[in-house]
């Protein structure tokens, strides 16, 4: 009777330790897939900061140009010498990381045609400069032949990029996916495991062990479970902490490169000729002006890069609990003097939800931007209307904000609505950073933002945060 059963246990545990093996083969595909996934959306970050660093090299070409033909200082030629240098490395590399597609290739080769033309005519620009002067250079450079070379550079890097981005969001698509299945596989490879673990302790604790070390083995496996959560919620805190950071740090590192390089070469470029002993006092007011408006560019893009760094240290703020109905009044009462010229018209039901414990500053900065922005892009055609909602769906907390104004070219401006610096109605006054400050504050609060949009028809934003 007892060789019985210890022959059962026996042949129960290997059938056990059997489908372990199996769920942890699987287990190791699933996650070689995830690993393969993210190692095609490395390259293709590669891929995108060898265009990106082309991009610069182009704009560092024509301002070292634009430097020496104003001063004629020949320390503009140095950084000139260096750009031919590096840049065709730069796309030899990037043909190599683009690999077998033709499209890609035969642009990239473009890119080399027009680089090679746009460096000769900035040669022959700082040669002209150097033997006959500012005025004769002034002649050749009206020939526009630098500007259709660089526009098309800039242009074949658009569609390059483009291609790559697309890419990278099918990646990202295809990555999520990727997670999502794996994340559900998991789960029910560990309901399986525990299931059959389960199974053989109880087989084990019925035959062999006593009542009391059974518990014993429940009450350590519940434990286990509880750490197991905890480290799960701490990891995804951390997560989402890190990739907060990491945006913030990405937009730093944009503005650095693309908006403070310009304005600093024009300074330069104009402070060196205002040495210039036979400048007239006509050209000398307008190279101070023109530094005096590359000073409050630069101011500018500081203040900027001071309001993003602001939003790390916010986060650490105390939460409250924010009244919605009672938050839109405020605003409502902040911009009274444009409600009133433009007879705008603000309704609100938050009959569902009216409030959230939260970071009440930021939601503030949210609401604000939002209310904000339907009114400077209001319509010409009809009375203004700006409607916000609060729903409470599937355990999250829901806030739509619509309007009846100008709207967006979704089709045409696809990823591009909460970028940093970009703009859709160009005939409006804006710097292009509202709504890339709503979407990193609704992320710091742990939300998400979307939108739906069509020329002349109106705006929707969906804000959700978990409750």
């Amino acid at each position: 009777m007892k060789t019985n059963i210890r022959l059962k246990l026996f042949l129960f545990s290997f059938i056990i330790v059997v489908v372990n093996g199996i769920l942890g083969y699987a287990v190791y595909n699933s996650n070689q897939k995830l690993l393969d996934s993210q190692h095609r959306k490395l390259h293709l970050g590669d891929e995108r900061t060898q265009i990106d660093r082309i991009l610069s090299i182009t704009k560092d070409i024509e301002n070292t140009s634009r430097g020496f033909i104003i001063t004629n200082n020949s320390a503009f030629l140095e950084p000139l010498s260096s750009a031919k240098k590096t840049v065709f490395v730069t796309i030899r590399q990037l043909k190599q990381l683009i690999g077998n597609s033709k499209v890609q290739q035969q642009r990239i080769d473009s890119i080399n045609i027009y680089m090679v033309k746009r460096l000769d005519f900035s040669f022959k620009m700082a040669k002209l400069r150097s033997e006959n002067g500012l005025t004769s250079t002034a002649v050749y450079a009206y020939t526009m032949q630098g500007k259709y070379y660089t526009d098309r550079i800039k242009q074949i890097i658009g569609n390059i990029r483009q291609d790559v981005l697309a890419s990278l969001k099918q990646e990202n698509y295809s990555n999520e996916h990727n997670i999502a299945v794996f994340n559900k596989f998991l789960v029910i490879v560990c309901v399986l495991i525990a299931g059959f673990n389960i199974l053989l302790i109880i087989a084990i604790g019925k035959y062999l062990l006593q009542n009391k070390e059974k518990e014993i083995q429940s009450a350590e496996l519940v434990i286990a479970n509880r750490g197991l959560k905890l480290a799960e919620i701490e990891r995804t805190k951390m997560v989402n902490d890190l990739m907060l950071r990491n945006n913030i740090l990405e937009q730093f590192a944009y503005i650095i490169s693309h908006n403070l390089r310009s304005p600093v070469a024009n300074i330069i470029g104009a402070s060196s000729a205002l040495n210039d002993a036979d400048l007239s006092a006509e050209d000398r007011d307008l190279l101070n002006k023109a530094i005096n408006t590359s000073v409050m560019r630069l101011d500018n893009v500081v203040q900027d890069l001071n309001v993003i760094l602001q939003i790390k240290d916010s986060t650490n703020e105390t939460n409250e609990m924010v009244v919605f109905s009672e938050l839109v009044e405020d605003i409502k009462f902040s911009i009274k003097n444009l409600v009133d010229k433009y007879a705008i018209r603000i309704e609100y039901d938050f009959s569902d939800v009216n409030e959230y414990f939260t970071l009440k500053p930021y939601l503030y900065s949210i609401f604000y931007n939002l209310i904000s922005n339907s009114i400077k892009y209001r319509s010409q055609d009809n009375s203004t209307v700006i409607k916000i909602e609060s729903h409470y769906v599937k355990n999250k907390l829901q806030l739509i904000f619509t309007d009846n104004g100008m709207g967006i070219d979704l089709k045409k401006n696809q990823g591009q609505v909460f970028g940093l610096y970009k703009r859709f109605h160009p005939k409006i006054e804006g710097k292009g950073m509202g709504l890339y400050m709503v979407k990193t504050q609704v992320e710091a609060l742990g939300g998400t933002i979307s939108v739906k949009s069509e020329e002349n028809k109106g705006t929707e934003f969906i804000i959700e945060f978990g409750v």
